[in-house]
């Protein structure tokens, strides 16, 4: 085989931002059969720990697998590492940590678990929560350990809806000259690298092999056309993200999802999953999405969020939400209005105000946008109603209403506190605005040690799973901005160092 796909240095920061659309056609779901492979007569490849996956639940399990003294193979399906990761805020919910304190921030891994219960109810693991929240602090530490900063944390609002206490646990990682999901993944990958992961991309994984015992013991891969055994002496991790890119998934799991345009990377078609699920590994709360406000312009690969601002109105022409309300909880409510759509409504004053910030990728004078049909102009309300089809009697007066609330400092209708502007100033605008997903919240079942449990509650041998491949740290409300990359971290790393402690399969217990 080729070595040609195989990467040991950093190179992902120049295509990590935007994975091509002719990947998500190549990898489509249904290209391959997830049921387990026999057994090859011979082996392209081995190592220690193959990990399927490199955005960062991958490479945190390659880091810790790799400290552990074991040899690493990471498969990548796309051109490049990152997946959501790199292209996510960068930002990890973490509470009683030294940033905090640093900060004059108090605050516990009791307050923290308290906070995962509150917004999770019935639909997390606690044994998964309390670990989270546990390990929060370390993970803060381990990043700054490898080089990361932060800044001072903030406030998520994601504590309304589950009824729990305000604080700042949402911090925003630096590493170098990078900010964001760029720097909390390429610190990430320069540790893995460093530690001398090796790295496969363009090599997506298809199925997982298994020996006569259950236990897990490679990977069929693809590998320039060709289809490649790579054995795993002693364990598999699987990495692979969410299935917010698959839409027969969706329909079968998630009708939120299916119903929300993705704001994920072409590759996250629940590849991991999959292969899990042909060993009968259980599954959790795969119906979960986290969503936003947004739209898919057109030519666009990926969904883009709405702006802040203004007043989001469904066809009915009525306010429905808070519109500064916590970005999950305003994609659930969305979700449930008559078409599952909505108008975001402003003025020429927020818009001058606001430029190119109303929706990442419109243009500051909304010119272009007017000419494609995406938003729509007008020099009255009523006028504007028009165009986007919404009753004008009613429309007028839920304008007419903002405003006086908007004057008085009070939002009576749903207690909105900030960006109280009028909407009086001509021309008036209008995009419409679907509730648009970040990514999935399900996967697979694994016990505290990360590792998969089937359908009976039995582990499945050498088989472990983290990141968002794995599910049972998000359940009814995503807790706040940060959750799943404090996930990625806690369970990666378990992942990596239990998966490194296994005996190689075929010697004595």
């Amino acid at each position: 085989m080729s070595d040609q796909n195989e990467v040991t240095r950093r190179g992902f920061i120049k295509n990590a931002a935007i994975v091509g659309a002719g990947a998500a056609a190549a990898y489509a779901p249904g290209a391959w059969s997830s049921a387990p492979a026999a057994i090859p007569e011979k082996w392209d490849r081995e190592a220690d720990i193959i990990v399927v996956g490199y955005g960062g639940a991958g490479a945190c399990a390659a880091i810790t697998a790799r400290e552990a003294g074991a040899e690493v193979l990471i498969l990548e399906k796309l051109k490049t590492g990152g997946g959501n990761t790199a292209i996510s805020g960068g930002v990890v919910y973490a509470g009683g940590t030294s940033v905090q304190k640093a900060n004059d921030i108090p605050d516990t891994a009791d307050k923290m678990y308290q906070h995962f219960l509150n917004a999770g109810k019935a639909f997390i693991d606690p044994a998964l929560a309390r670990i989270a929240a546990d390990e929060a602090a370390k993970n803060i530490d381990w990043l700054i350990q490898l080089g990361a900063k932060f800044n001072a944390p903030v406030i998520s609002g994601a504590e309304v809806p589950a009824g729990s206490e305000p604080i700042a646990r949402v911090h925003t990682t630096r590493y170098g000259g990078l900010r964001g999901g760029a720097a909390f993944y390429g610190v990430l990958a320069d540790t893995a690298q460093a530690k001398g992961a090796k790295i496969l991309f363009n090599t997506p994984a298809k199925q997982l092999i298994v020996n006569a015992d259950g236990e897990v013991i490679g990977v069929r891969a693809d590998s320039e056309g060709k289809e490649i055994p790579i054995k795993a002496r002693k364990a598999v991790v699987l990495a692979a993200g969410g299935f917010s890119r698959n839409k027969e998934m969706l329909a079968a799991y998630s009708r939120d999802g299916y119903y929300s345009p993705s704001l994920g990377v072409p590759g996250l078609t629940g590849d991991g999953i999959r292969m899990a699920l042909a060993l009968g590994a259980d599954v959790t709360n795969m119906s979960k999405v986290v969503d936003n406000f947004g739209l898919t312009l057109p030519g666009a690969e990926r969904a883009t969020y709405a702006g802040a601002g203004g007043i989001v109105i469904n066809i009915l022409a009525r306010r429905f939400v808070d519109e500064t309300l916590f970005y999950d909880r305003k994609g659930i409510i969305l979700l449930q209005q008559p078409e599952s759509r909505a108008f975001s409504i402003f003025d020429e004053a927020y818009r001058k105000a606001r430029g190119a910030n109303i929706v990442p990728g419109f243009s500051a004078e909304l010119d272009k946008e007017v000419a494609a049909g995406i938003v729509k102009k007008a020099d009255t309300p009523r006028a504007l109603a028009a165009l986007i089809k919404v009753p004008a009697d009613t429309f007028e007066k839920t304008v007419r209403k903002w405003n006086e609330d908007a004057k008085a400092g009070a939002d009576s209708d749903w207690g909105r506190k900030t960006l109280l502007g009028p909407i009086s100033t001509p021309p008036f605008y209008a995009y419409e605005t679907f509730p648009v997903m970040f990514d999935t919240s399900g996967g697979v079942k694994v016990n505290t040690r990360s590792h998969v449990v089937n359908i009976w509650g039995k582990v499945i041998p050498r088989l472990y799973a983290a990141g968002v491949n794995m599910g049972g740290l998000v359940g009814e409300f995503y807790p706040g901005s940060g959750t799943v990359l404090n996930g990625i971290l806690t369970f990666g790393r378990i992942a990596g160092t239990n998966a490194a402690a296994e005996k190689p399969w075929g010697t004595a217990a």
